[in-house]
């Protein structure tokens, strides 16, 4: 039990870190991008859910499609998650469109869209607040969505 409330302490404490501007990075971190490691050493990766700030920026072309529909399909989840999921498009667009470029790539290396579906649905085993969880889930399955459509056309049936 005190395994679970450590993390929930922890991801809680990612979440609000999330809302609160800084302009301070990291010195040095062991691994890129945003994780958490557990009790047994397992690392967890936090990357959709950590996002540095952002300016206000216009994007066109199949940017300003895949933002337009990311922000629809959140609509579709429930209102706490949708909320989260709105605030982090706004705050962040490009890492949300770098995402789904990254996906993309994976999947031309011969990584299936599904796949990377599955390896989501394995990181938020671990986390156990469930709006937290629900849109950790609902932003895979949207860019993973969206990427097919709007980058990688080509891998949308795989």
């Amino acid at each position: 039990m005190l395994k679970y409330s450590r993390l929930t302490a922890v991801l809680s404490a990612v979440i609000i870190i999330q809302f609160v501007p800084s302009n301070h990075s990291a010195i040095a971190q062991e691994r890129e991008g945003c994780f958490l490691v557990n009790s047994l050493g397992e690392v967890i990766n936090l990357n959709l859910l950590c996002s540095p700030q952002e300016s206000d920026i216009k994007l066109t072309g199949n940017d300003g499609k895949f933002l337009e529909d990311y922000k629809r399909l959140a609509k579709s989840y429930s209102p706490e998650a949708t909320d989260n999921l709105l605030q982090a498009i706004q705050r962040a667009p490009g890492q949300k469109i770098a995402a789904a470029k990254r996906m993309c790539a994976e999947a031309k290396s011969g990584v299936s869209l599904p796949e990377v579906k599955l390896r989501a649905i394995g990181q938020a085993v671990s986390i156990e607040n469930p709006t937290v969880k629900e849109s950790f889930l609902a932003d895979a399955d949207i860019i993973t969505t969206l990427a097919a459509n709007h980058y990688c056309p080509e891998l949308a049936s795989k």
